[in-house]
């Protein structure tokens, strides 16, 4: 017998609740088709015309293609690496990346590998990561 009114009780309040959720989304629609109501007329009112996107300027001895490809090209890429890794030695590898936020991140850690591994980096495991020194 205490069972079944336990049962009877969780059953009650799971109508209970479900109607109560019920009555508060139809509360929000309510609200949402008023506010739409009324701001369909201030919508059409407030359009402007939209701002004219920023142009970046090339020098006369750099195109767009040279530019992208200066991102890409590997050398170019490698002796960026080179840099950063010379002006802070013992650099985290995992804060190279953020560095170079424009190159993918798989890309970027073949490189550094294969430059661990030509001679022109030193590489130090230390827990997750690696410490780069320049040679």
């Amino acid at each position: 017998m205490f069972w079944f009114i336990i049962l009877l009780l969780v059953i009650g309040a799971g109508f209970y609740f479900y109607q109560k959720i019920i009555s508060i989304e139809r509360e929000i629609h309510a609200e949402q088709e008023l506010a739409a109501a009324h701001n369909v007329p201030a919508q059409e009112t407030e359009k402007q015309p939209a701002a004219a996107p920023q142009m970046t300027v090339f020098d006369s001895g750099s195109s767009p293609e040279t530019v992208a490809q200066k991102r890409t090209d590997p050398t170019t890429l490698e002796k960026t690496i080179l840099e950063e890794v010379t002006k802070q030695a013992g650099i985290k590898q995992t804060d190279l990346y953020p560095l170079f936020a424009a190159t993918n991140k798989k890309q970027l850690q073949k490189l550094i590998k294969e430059m661990a591994d030509n001679g022109k980096l030193k590489r130090e495991k230390k827990s997750s990561s690696y410490l780069l020194y320049p040679v």
